[in-house]
């Protein structure tokens, strides 16, 4: 049985809150409010809800929210009767006068007081959260949306009267004991157990501390409401350049959580509290916010901190740890015992996922794997400029050839045969690394000669480096990342494309040295004493030490797995599918395995604050199998451009070389409507007559087909309504990955192990969870990262201790590292048409697990995986539009 941070309870143990109903003529008055800037440097905005909370929130030290009171998410949070929840009455006189300062700052001084009356004419009323839950008897529970955030403040509430007490026989201490404080967003903070990390080169001081966010959710044909705890291990900020998100703890037990902004002031930069929080709490002659400078920040001594404002280099890792959230999910069932809670937990199956093949795809595979590509001929062309480069693209190419020898006669811009499908090209460009922008029409004119006589995917060398900081709006950065550009040119030019990073040729080893080359002392010291806390590590699947003495040195042979991942992506993207996958595909006639990726992305431009369009992005990958193993798979990919569906990298091609999305295309009414016909046209080309499986990320499709919905499962709208008139069954496979609502695995309660504190990771097989009152099964398919899995004893020191338990003599080394926690994928199968659900849920599994270009598992199964990776290659992923670059330099040319 696998046990979880996720716990269910009746909706009328969640107690009750206070509420403040707003008249129309509220709502009418705030639609009159102007657009506000709360800094000179700040672009105008329009007022929303948030603010006014966040100010009153400030005033009172309480959680408040305003939000519409509606079941549904509206379209304008204006247009629809809102509500004003927190968790005490607020004093009638206080809440008039922060309303009428926050409105007075909001219209530039001018002094109309239009919301304060209308709010003080409220008829405020107290009512059990209970009350506000409709249908839940039929497994579709509903709530307003504020309800989801007003329940996990009270459960939160719940938890922070009960220390959590941390075990530790090893520490210095013999273990820790946490207070919890509650944040004005319902969010518990170890506020008095702060974390200390340091680094010498460079010499930085870094602090963190434990954070448990809650999160209400439904599961699938659940009455009952759901809690997900969420624990974090926040890392704080000891400077306020870019930080966005400020604690102040103003001596009650509420923590005040308040959005930062930064303005520009003769000496520089300083913080201050967005929304006017400040200057409302000032107003109401109350004790003074004041955030204070980077100096006072660091110390971590005042009452106020700051989050690290996103993923940087920090002398504290990531990551609560296993063992934190094993001891965590039991704290919780006791201290909220009261409440009536039961620990989501999931039974296992019968089903067991299997490998059966690692590695990249064989020579003897190579050729019919590239069949389904549609062309006889594909080439690989390696661009280059550093010649260690071209080695390791070389050496990656090797086990292609039947004579490894024969590589060494290759020379560039010329075709090498590696099989009889595939060859190789090799061509130096200098260009690649140039730090300024280059005339790539001009560089890459030689390409013209190669289209039209093979399938090319082109394998490109880089000097990316990823973990290089993105360059704050109007500064340059250091150097030219030329990927983008190169993806677009290539994409117009029919081809897909990979890149490798350069790196520099390693230096042999000294004659003295050579004996350690491939060791790290300090890390198998590192390795030898978790070893020994690990107490001879688990029974039941976990690594157990037999000899605690002294390793034996080995030699490995150096591997370039950049190299061989990178070309193993590059024949993903050329259409290579062998025969790996068909053992977890049990189906015994031939099927086509849809992958529906939807997401949406704004239209960004250089302008700043111009980016106020939203474009839906729209991939559709097709996986044909065929029970016959004679029979080649292949994938292919809808061209909306051609209403077609083609091999997957002329399809992957001809998504790049235009807009990355479809405008008036959108999650919700008239757009979600053009969405459904759009994806309902490219399914109804496929082949008729043979089956169709859908997988579908459910986040990001449930509010265009509300059927996937848990609140409408199996009700409502599906893709693929209407086609099924030629009679054909058109299943639709539901998968969630969101890290807030799939209950994070903690432990596989029923597994044999020595230390009863460490939790056993997740096995290979899949589990169940079957309600009791409406009989509905959804599935749940749990793993541990494959840093957790495979990189030595350190990988899981979240599982021998937790990070105020270390012993002292590895603090120093342990507290850097990541920490990794379990995670999982839920499977549901709204629309099983003619399958057994549970076969469904295992093909789903079985397609997670056995991954065409990766040996770990993924969190789509193939079909999804792959549509979501094409979106991820997209020249505009996450980036400015090509067309409104061209537009500006038009116009810049033309002025």
């Amino acid at each position: 049985m696998l046990t979880t941070l996720a716990y269910l309870l009746d909706p009328e143990r969640l107690g009750s809150a206070v509420f403040y109903p707003l008249s129309e003529d509220f709502a009418q008055a705030w639609s009159e409010l102007p657009r506000f800037r709360d800094s000179d440097n700040a672009k105008p905005l329009r007022p929303a809800y948030a603010g006014l909370a966040t100010a009153l929130s400030a005033v009172t030290n309480q959680p408040v929210v305003i939000m519409p009171d509606t079941l549904d998410p509206p379209e304008d949070d204006l247009a629809v009767p809102a509500v004003l929840v927190t968790t005490a009455p607020i004093e009638p006189r206080l809440l008039t006068r922060a309303v009428r300062s926050w409105e007075r700052h909001i219209r530039g001084g001018a002094d109309d007081n239009a919301l304060g009356p209308l709010l003080a004419q409220s008829e405020k009323y107290e009512r059990a959260l209970g009350s506000f839950v409709e249908n839940a008897d039929s497994g579709r529970p509903r709530a307003p949306q504020w309800f989801y955030k007003v329940a996990a403040w009270n459960f939160a509430a719940t938890v922070a009267k009960t220390p959590l007490n941390l075990p530790g026989a090893s520490a210095p201490s013999g273990g820790q004991r946490l207070n919890w404080l509650m944040d004005t967003k319902g969010s518990l903070l170890a506020w008095n157990h702060i974390l200390e990390g340091k680094t010498e080169r460079p010499a930085r001081v870094g602090y963190a501390m434990h954070k448990l966010d809650f999160r209400v959710i439904t599961l699938p044909g659940e009455s009952r409401i759901g809690i997900h705890v969420l624990p974090t291990f926040s890392r704080l900020a000891t400077h306020w350049a870019s930080t966005r998100t400020a604690f102040v703890a103003r001596g009650k037990d509420t923590v005040l959580r308040l959005p930062v902004g930064h303005r520009r002031t003769g000496e520089g930069w300083e913080p201050y509290t967005r929304n006017f929080a400040a200057q409302v709490v000032e107003a109401c002659k109350l004790e003074a916010i004041d955030l204070g400078t980077n100096e006072t920040l660091a110390t971590m001594d005042g009452p106020v901190r700051a989050l690290v404002p996103g993923p940087t280099e920090h002398p504290l890792g990531k990551g609560t740890g296993t063992r934190f959230n094993l001891y965590l999910a039991n704290h919780i069932k006791k201290a909220a015992a009261k409440l009536g809670l039961e620990q989501v937990a999931y039974e296992r199956t019968d089903v067991e996922v299997t490998r059966t093949t690692k590695g990249p795809v064989v020579r003897e595979d190579l050729d019919q794997a590239l069949s389904g590509t549609g062309h006889d001929q594909v080439r690989i062309l390696a661009l280059y400029d550093d010649e260690y480069t071209r080695e390791r693209m070389i050496t990656a190419l090797t086990p292609y050839l039947e004579e490894p020898a024969q590589a060494a006669d290759w020379d560039d811009n010329r075709d090498h045969q590696l099989t009889e499908r595939l060859r190789v090209r090799l061509h130096r460009m200098p260009a690649l690394v140039s730090p300024t922008p280059v005339d790539w029409d001009l560089e890459l004119a030689f390409l013209s000669d190669l289209v039209g006589t093979a399938l090319t995917g082109v394998w490109v060398e880089t000097i990316w480096n990823p973990r290089k900081r993105t360059p704050r709006r109007g500064q340059t950065p250091d150097r030219y990342d030329p990927k983008r550009d190169l993806r677009r040119h290539f994409h117009r030019r029919g081809m897909v494309s990979q890149f490798i990073a350069q790196r520099a040729r390693p230096k042999p080893p000294k004659l003295e040295d050579a004996a350690e080359a491939t060791q790290d002392l300090a890390l198998q010291a590192l390795e030898a004493e978790l070893e020994l806390l690990a107490q001879a590590g688990s029974v039941d699947g976990e690594p157990a030490v037999e000899d605690k003495g002294e390793k034996p040195k080995r030699t490995r042979p150096r591997v370039d797995y950049p190299a061989i991942n990178g070309l193993r992506d590059l024949f993903l993207r050329l259409g290579a599918v062998d025969g790996r996958l068909a053992p977890g595909v049990t189906l015994d006639r031939p099927a086509i395995l849809v992958g529906l990726h939807l997401r949406q992305q704004r239209v960004s431009t250089k302008t700043f604050g111009a980016a106020n369009k939203t474009q839906m992005v729209e991939v559709l990958t097709a996986l044909h199998t065929h029970p016959d193993p004679q029979q080649p798979w292949r994938m292919e990919m809808y061209n909306r451009h051609t209403h077609s569906w083609q091999p997957l990298p002329q399809g992957e091609s001809a998504f790049g070389a235009g807009p990355i999305g479809v405008e008036g295309h959108a999650r919700h009414k008239e757009g979600a409507g053009l969405v459904r016909e759009h994806i309902k046209a490219a399914l109804r080309i496929l082949p008729a007559q043979t089956p169709l499986v859908i997988f579908v990320d459910t986040e990001a499709c449930r509010t265009i087909w509300p059927g996937l919905q848990h609140a409408q499962l199996g009700n409502g709208p599906f893709p693929g309504d209407g086609l099924d008139d030629d009679g054909r069954p058109i299943a639709v496979v539901s998968i969630n990955t969101s890290y807030g609502e799939v209950p994070t695995p903690v432990d596989r309660s029923d597994a044999r192990r020595r230390d009863p504190e460490r939790p056993a990771a997740p096995d290979d097989w899949l589990h169940e969870r079957t309600t009791a009152d409406t009989k509905v099964t959804s599935w749940y398919l749990a793993q541990k990262s494959r840093t957790y899995d495979g990189f030595g004893q350190t990988s899981i020191n979240g599982s021998t201790c937790t990070r105020f338990t270390i012993p002292e003599e590895l603090q120093k080394a342990l507290l850097r590292k990541d920490w990794h926690s379990f995670t999982a994928t839920q499977i549901t199968v709204p629309r099983p048409d003619g399958h057994q659900p549970q076969d469904l849920a295992a093909l789903a599994a079985a397609l997670c697990h056995q991954s065409l270009a990766w040996d770990a598992r993924t969190r789509h199964p193939v079909p999804l995986h792959v549509a979501g990776a094409v979106d991820r290659n997209h020249p505009e992923y996450r980036g400015v539009s090509f067309e409104t670059e061209t537009t500006e330099e038009s116009d810049e040319d033309a002025s």
